[in-house]
């Protein structure tokens, strides 16, 4: 019987051990994800940073785009409607030829790291939630896109922090579409943030290197 013992707590231990070295192999990936193409300079005088603290990223806007913000129906302090997209904040440019959108996605269960602890399984989890998410995008049943052409598309990996680029077209729009995957300060899930630019075919010379800039500062906190 000791033995038995002795030798279930060994095969626990090696089983331990090698799941520690495939988190420690996850985490330690590094794999950038950004668009590729000119960018232009973002003088503070013409463009702002902000962040968002619930939903953990930060963002770089043109100071000269106006701000739109949905309308919340509040009757007696509360909510008439639970919706997600109460947080999406849009800045359109003024001859209303090119639009910024950005706004808070889907939530995968995670752990709080500092409280719980990861696994590898966890990390897979996501992984597979922001593979799922890709090829819903080629399968062009992405709510927002719809079936694009697909000129440029990739994969992030920052440990457990994922992102997804996409560069497409439908007609004559043009869409630099990005995704983060990132932890929530108080609950520890991981929540997409979704960032929508798009331009006429026609403006590209004058929006798609402010769309790019724009697009690789959309990061995770």
């Amino acid at each position: 019987m000791k033995a038995i013992i002795t030798f279930l707590l060994m095969a626990c231990s090696v089983f331990t051990a090698a799941g520690q070295a495939q988190l420690k192999k996850l985490l330690e990936r590094n794999v950038p994800c950004n668009f590729e193409g000119t960018e232009i300079k973002l003088d503070t005088a013409h463009y702002a940073e902000t962040r968002n603290v619930s939903y953990s990223y930060s963002y770089t806007y043109p100071k000269y785009f106006k701000e739109i913000w949905p309308v919340e129906e509040v009757v007696s302090e509360v909510r008439k409607r639970t919706d997600a997209y109460i947080d999406t904040v849009t800045y359109i440019s003024p001859d209303k030829q090119a639009s910024l959108k950005i706004f808070a996605g889907k939530v995968v269960p995670f752990p709080l790291s500092s409280k719980y602890g990861i696994k590898a399984v966890h990390v897979l989890a996501v992984e597979k939630a922001v593979d799922d998410y890709i090829k819903t995008l080629k399968a062009g049943k992405d709510k927002e896109l719809g079936k694009v052409k697909i000129a440029f598309l990739c994969k992030g990996t920052k440990g457990y922090n994922f992102s997804i680029c996409l560069k497409g077209s439908k007609g004559q729009t043009q869409y630099l579409y990005k995704i983060v995957v990132a932890e929530m300060p108080v609950s520890g899930d991981l929540i997409f943030s979704h960032f929508l630019y798009q331009y006429p075919n026609s403006e590209k010379a004058k929006y798609e290197a402010l769309g790019i800039t724009l697009a690789n500062a959309f990061k995770a906190d």
